[in-house]
């Protein structure tokens, strides 16, 4: 029969071999504590790399850390990398090509994300922008892209999803766009539609598609401190064109692709379709297919394009 208790005298042996064996074996000292990450400031940009042709580094608001890596391919193709919460979008750029695309995996962004790229963008102007204006030297065009895809990325309408957008050169103009004839200083599709045809109807359906205008200008330039005729559409009133204020001394410098009086794009009517819109349906916090999203679109060549023609 199996014993299931050892015997005293096999008992005293287990445990006279176990304590040899635990003096025997060297004793680990604890591993030291890693030291703690210092977390980053708000507002904070970091420089971890820097050259003629390469920058990279971090900027901080409150919770949202936002990484940028930027490289010139030749003197005339960029690349840039900005990753916003961990959300990364890229963009690039071949200026003898007339090419550019920009990108984000079909990631969208939040309140947060907008208010930290638009606290980039002006550290950014301070520390790219207005050094290089002191010495009339141009600013490098990796530089110049990750602006750009920061200004872009901050007017972006929040929970928009961002895929890939190609965005050739397109054509620029000067001089002011007319007024369509008959025009009066506010004008809507959908209200002079609306008299002529029934609720619910086909041809209210048909009316409705038909005066959603994409308006579509490659670049075309506003001009500095005039009036200009801009338009949006948006669920609740659909293609609306009114007469405002533009360029560097109107308010917030309406018509300037990016917020505020950012130096680097130009006053276009693209972009000011777009500010006109976020001002009346409180900034670019709504959906992207009801709201402003279609001109946030049709701005992205604008954005990544024009060149300042007021400064």
């Amino acid at each position: 029969m199996r014993q299931n208790l050892s015997s005293p005298l096999q008992l005293t042996k287990i445990l006279a071999v176990g304590f040899a064996l635990v003096l025997a074996t060297p004793w680990a000292a604890p591993a030291t504590a890693a030291a703690p990450i210092a977390p980053l400031a708000s507002n904070d940009f970091r420089v971890v790399a820097s050259a003629t042709d390469r920058d990279a580094g971090t900027f901080a608001r409150s919770s949202t850390l936002i990484e940028f890596s930027a490289a010139a391919r030749t003197a005339v193709a960029a690349e840039t990398s900005l990753t916003v919460g961990g959300k990364k979008f890229t963009a690039s750029k071949d200026i003898a090509k007339g090419v550019a695309q920009w990108s984000g995996a079909n990631a969208s962004l939040q309140p947060d994300d907008r208010l930290a790229l638009a606290a980039f963008t002006k550290d950014l102007e301070t520390k790219w922008v207005k050094p290089a204006n002191l010495t009339k030297a141009p600013i490098p065009l990796h530089r110049d892209l990750t602006i750009r895809l920061a200004m872009l990325l901050a007017e972006a309408p929040v929970g928009t999803r961002i895929g890939t957008q190609d965005v050739p050169r397109p054509a620029e103009r000067y001089g002011e766009r007319p007024l369509p004839d008959g025009a009066e200083a506010v004008e809507s599709c959908l209200k002079e539609g609306a008299f002529a045809t029934e609720p619910n109807s086909a041809e209210r359906s048909a009316m409705v598609a038909a005066c959603q205008e994409s308006n579509e200008d490659g670049i075309l330039y506003t001009g500095c401190n005039v009036n200009a005729w801009v338009v949006h559409d948006a669920d609740s009133h659909c293609f609306l064109g009114e007469v405002i204020y533009v360029g560097p001394a109107s308010y917030d410098c309406m018509g300037k692709c990016g917020g505020g009086c950012f130096i680097i794009t130009g006053y276009t009517y693209d972009c000011a379709d777009h500010d006109r819109c976020g001002r009346a349906h409180g900034g670019s916090t709504n959906p992207w297919d009801s709201e402003c999203g279609d001109e946030y679109w049709e701005a992205d060549d604008d954005f990544l394009w024009s060149s300042n023609q007021c400064g």
